[in-house]
């Protein structure tokens, strides 16, 4: 059954329930309707055990215009998006967002997981030679069907999960307890959007059941459309059509006192038909095209018991589930080489398929809270790259085969046990929390007669690896008055080699044949990433009318993998004379700073300002950055500029609307010369800017919702630092163009109608 004809019985449903839910819900406030009960908070108090957390809530991300990654922290001071221009990389390389960067931490070393499971990582450009240069990025969802994004900054403490080096990023959808609250048993809703930045047209489908006393249902189906959207550089974007189809059906069933089965469905797609007219050249007269498909879904089992009275634990919950996901481009275009006219078709892809499961347990034992638990999961992923090169003169046909890495098996196993102590120190309420996880991880390379076929003995090097390992972390938490509490924490964070890493392949043999040439080939013998993060915080309600959250941290990251120039090898690699290059363990990293955000309520003081509100937050680090292998040492380009942002929003109280305003303010910064990857490039000078955005919401009736926002009120010309950090200095017209290319929307708006049946 296609996703528009779940839509439609959808809304049938929703109006065939009408006159019920009408009754039912006829005493409920127009704030209440639709709301889902997940307040948004960042750094709450009770989560000083996790250092620094954001939690950004279902109606935050409409605030945000997150219709994609792009935008979701886009009000956090050191947290950004980076997203790939289109046409930024080779004729056969995707754009799009290729994870956070946190505190200056970006690409792989930050993970993403969505209710509990792992998303794909990035693919890097084994043919760019650079590890944080991504030719697929990790855009496998929709916003929309999400409660809460948690993102949490630096190394992550050990527990259940997936773990970050540098940061973390849980993504939770939405749930029927989200919606059947208070006595209500049936819930719809359509929501009509639109964001002008992105030509993007949304609608949406929400609805919630509870069937019985046992039984609760949900669905979110969400369609979307748009374009290439708009930038305010002068260098017009490359053409991109683009539509994107999210499914998400929950099924929950409370099979026993204690016990419930949750069944989940979740789905994604997105297609995008793109046109690379910025590669037009004497090699491609006509540019380039591209249709490009992105897929994952997901199915899982999760079973919650919480008994009464048993020895072992007082809850556990334990999930099983498989994910496919799959990103697939067919490049097209007419190439002219040597004097010849060719049409290239080149297809390449990145494939993910994992199935797993997880337990975790929690047990109080007197002042004692433990947590325990275990994970396993089984992933295959591959990478093929093929073209079929066609000569027009004579229509022969010229074949190629390099798949840009080996097809990699991974198992995965983890164990935790992590405990809170609560005890009194010197008068105050106090929690330690230890915490312990281990992880054993197998690679097992696969059909190792497709890697590097043009490279005689390269497959040859590839073997089995294993990787053992254990992260402590630490946490004391000390509570100075009501929800007010200081922290200091410790934790260390390691990253395995992906496969793209270890195998990651690109040479010239391939068109040539024979002859002396170029390769980039993998290294089956590198080691962990590492980090050591340290962090002391303050964070809670220090007096009524105050939230606040305050922390310095000092990270230092060691084993950076880049890729290295290697000295010629005339016994394994006789041909390849014009440089061969594999990945190394040569950085270390050091990044320290410090970030604050606070709210005050200004009714708490001035009576007649109920719901008014002024929201606080800025950020700033520095980072260091030696290359182990040269002694080179310099600045750590990924780190963000200072960021400050200030909100002056009102809500009304009797829960009819509101508006907020805010300035966001980024100081201009040059991306330096990486010592570790050796890039000497002078880049393109970021500049600093000040944007004004207005938001607002309106309960028009118990059954309308209106909201949106006019981003980018003065119509600034600005760049993210994140995106744009490596583009090279503008000294030729192509690399002016790609700047412009790159720069943000000018003003542009967005809104958000929500129908509730």
């Amino acid at each position: 059954m296609s996703l528009h004809v779940r839509s439609a019985l959808l809304v049938m449903l929703g109006a065939v329930a009408l006159p019920t839910f009408a009754q039912d819900s006829s005493t409920n406030s127009a704030g209440a309707l639709g709301e889902i009960l997940v307040q948004a908070k960042r750094d709450d108090a009770s989560n000083t055990r996790n250092g620094s957390t954001t939690v950004i809530n279902s109606r935050q991300l409409e605030q945000n215009n997150a219709i994609d990654m792009l935008n979701i922290a886009r009000y956090s001071p050191l947290i950004s998006a980076p997203a790939g221009a289109s046409g930024s990389g080779s004729v056969w390389d995707s754009s799009g967002n290729s994870g956070f960067n946190i505190r200056g931490v970006e690409g792989n070393r930050v993970s993403m997981e969505l209710d509990g499971i792992s998303l794909p990582d990035a693919a890097p450009k084994p043919d760019a030679t650079s590890m944080n240069a991504f030719g697929i990025g990790r855009d496998y969802f929709d916003p929309e069907t999400f409660r809460e994004v948690s993102i949490g900054s630096g190394a992550s403490p050990a527990g259940r999960g997936t773990p970050g080096l540098g940061g973390s990023v849980s993504f939770v959808t939405k749930s029927p307890e989200d919606y059947l609250y208070d006595g209500r048993k049936v819930y719809a809703d359509y929501k009509f959007g639109y964001a002008s930045d992105k030509g993007e047209r949304m609608n949406a489908v929400t609805g919630a059941v509870q069937i019985n006393d046992s039984l609760k249902a949900l669905i979110v189906a969400v369609h979307r459309s748009g374009d290439e959207g708009e930038t305010k550089g002068s260098a017009p974007l490359n053409p991109d059509d683009w539509d994107s189809d999210a499914l998400l059906a929950k099924l929950n069933w409370t099979i026993a006192p204690g016990q419930k089965l949750n069944f989940t469905v979740d789905t994604y797609k997105a297609y995008h038909d793109r046109v690379y007219t910025n590669k037009t050249s004497t090699l491609y007269p006509a540019g380039t095209t591209m249709n490009s498909r992105t897929e994952r879904n997901r199915y899982s089992i999760e079973h919650q018991w919480s008994p009464t009275g048993f020895a072992l634990f007082d809850t556990l919950d334990t999930k099983f589930y498989t994910q496919n996901s799959t990103v697939a481009d067919v490049t097209n275009a007419k190439y002219v080489s040597g004097g010849q006219n060719y049409l290239r078709n080149i297809n390449t892809g990145y494939y993910n398929d994992s199935q797993g499961m997880a337990s975790d347990a929690t047990k109080q034992l007197g002042s004692v809270l433990l947590s325990y638990g275990l994970s396993y999961e089984m992933q295959q992923s591959s990478r093929p790259w093929t073209e079929d090169r066609t000569v027009v003169a004579t229509g022969a046909h010229q074949y190629t085969t390099k798949s840009r890495m080996a097809d990699m098996d991974t198992d995965k196993f983890a164990a935790y046990v992590r405990g809170d102590y609560s005890f009194t120190l010197g008068g105050h309420q106090a929690t330690l929390t230890p915490a312990l996880r281990g992880d054993h991880r197998k690679l097992t390379p696969q059909n190792l007669q497709n890697y590097a076929v043009a490279v005689s003995g390269a497959a040859s090097e590839l073997t089995e690896h294993t990787y053992n390992f254990f992260t402590p972390s630490l946490n004391l938490s000390v509570e100075l008055s009501k929800d007010f509490n200081a922290y200091a924490q410790y934790t260390r964070g390691t990253r395995v080699p992906t496969a793209a890493e270890l195998t990651g392949t690109y040479d010239s043999f391939s068109y040539t044949g024979t002859g002396n040439g170029y390769a980039v080939l993998g290294n089956a013998n590198l080691k962990k990433e590492t980090s050591n993060a340290f962090e002391l915080g303050l964070k809670g309600t220090p007096t009524a009318g105050i939230e606040m959250s305050t922390s310095v941290f000092d990270t230092r990251y060691n084993n950076f993998i880049e890729y290295v120039t290697q000295a010629a090898d005339p016994v394994n690699y006789p041909t390849i004379t014009y440089g061969l290059y594999r990945p190394e363990n040569i950085g270390k990293a050091n990044i320290y700073g410090i970030e604050a955000s606070s709210r005050f309520a200004l009714g708490q003081w001035l009576p007649g300002m109920k719901g008014y509100s002024v929201n606080l937050a800025a950020g700033a680090s520095k980072g260091t950055a030696e290359n182990t292998s040269t002694g080179k040492k310099g600045d750590l380009p990924s780190v963000l500029p200072y960021k400050a942002n200030a909100t002056f929003a009102y809500d009304d109280p009797a829960l009819r609307g509101g508006a907020a305003f805010t300035t966001s303010t980024v100081r201009g910064k040059r991306g330096s010369s990486d010592v570790i990857s050796g890039s000497t490039t002078s880049t393109f000078y970021v500049p600093g800017n000040t944007v004004f955005d207005l938001t607002a919401y309106w309960n028009i009736s118990k059954h309308v919702v209106l909201s949106g926002g006019v981003y980018n009120l003065s119509d600034k010309k600005y760049w993210d630092y994140a995106s744009s950090r490596t583009l090279p200095a503008a000294t030729t017209a192509a690399t002016l163009a790609d700047i412009e290319r790159q720069a943000r929307a000018g003003r542009n708006y967005a809104f958000n109608l929500k129908v509730i049946y």
